[in-house]
């Protein structure tokens, strides 16, 4: 009798696990400021395992000026080509839209629900006279 119940925690134990959802792995990327009229790109971890959806949030934080310009997400396959993501790809949805407009206090999230490409970027390009804090973080699900 003892192995009977034996046996069937272990069973259970697995269908548990089985269905278990698994938990997410967050990144930080390195923060950078773009300045001006310059472009800054954020490279993001590359993605090495097997993940039902890729997530890339960016937090934008004036720091000198009036915070404008926007924000692309890119896809390469040997990290030196670079091609932009959108929407209309079917891969991705993004939040508020594919484009990020800078402003002060601003958040992106782009939400890939197919992985493409191995290497991925955020693409940061601001205007005159201005000064943001981009700060990026990828979730791995």
């Amino acid at each position: 009798m003892k192995k009977v119940i034996l046996i069937f925690m272990v069973f259970f134990a697995v269908i548990i696990t089985a269905n278990a959802q698994r938990p997410g792995i967050v990144y930080g990327v390195t923060a950078d400021t773009v300045q001006g009229n310059e472009t800054v790109n954020f490279d993001l971890p590359a993605i090495t395992g097997d993940y039902d959806t890729y997530t890339i949030q960016a937090l934008c934080s004036e720091t000198g000026g009036t915070s404008d310009g926007t924000i692309i997400l890119e896809g390469s396959l040997d990290d030196s080509s670079w091609e932009t993501i959108t929407e209309e790809d079917g891969i991705l949805k993004g939040y508020p839209n594919d484009t990020l407009t800078i402003t002060d206090g601003a958040v992106g999230m782009w939400i890939l629900q197919e992985q493409p490409f191995k290497y991925y970027r955020l693409s940061a390009t601001g205007t005159a006279d201005d000064s943001t804090l981009v700060t990026p973080k990828v979730l791995f699900k």
